[in-house]
């Protein structure tokens, strides 16, 4: 399979990762979870969400459920939303179940469940439905600037 958009710019930025590939099935990090044989903790839900207008990224483990409210207090808001699909889409330029927090059509503010900071490496969609990165949790902090904070339940 030819790289993703997110995979030629992890390389364009020398970090060290891993791409891994699986039959999609369906939309949900416990299906990708499962079929790349790692830990659903492990395994990142990228979100899209909107707040006064604009577009946040959210990154979340994959066994915990995202809290709009505690994402509104993580960046100095008063509600924040879940992006329907269509506008995720348009924002990201990646397809829902394939959203990669790297090489988005524009750069948005990313927001991480503070809890993955306890884990040396975490897997994240890589940009297309059925590829995922894994790499050094470090790494993504830095390369997307994210904010760590408490946003889940």
């Amino acid at each position: 399979m030819s790289d993703t958009n997110a995979v030629k710019w992890l390389r364009t930025h020398g970090v060290d990762f891993g791409v891994l590939e699986y039959t999609f099935t369906g939309i949900g990090a416990d299906h990708a979870a499962e079929a790349v044989g790692k830990p659903l903790e492990m395994v990142c839900k990228t979100l899209i969400v909107t707040a006064s207008g604009n577009y946040y990224v959210a990154i979340i483990p994959g066994d915990q459920r995202f809290d709009a409210h505690l994402m509104a207090r993580a960046i100095d808001e008063k509600q924040a939303d879940l992006a329907d699909g269509a506008k995720a889409e348009r924002a990201t330029g990646y397809h829902v179940g394939g959203i990669s927090p790297f090489a988005m059509r524009r750069k948005l503010p990313v927001v991480i469940e503070e809890s993955l900071l306890a884990l040396d490496r975490i897997i994240v969609n890589g940009g297309r439905r059925g590829v995922l990165v894994e790499m050094a949790t470090e790494d993504l902090l830095r390369l997307l600037d994210a904010r760590p904070a408490n946003i889940c339940r």
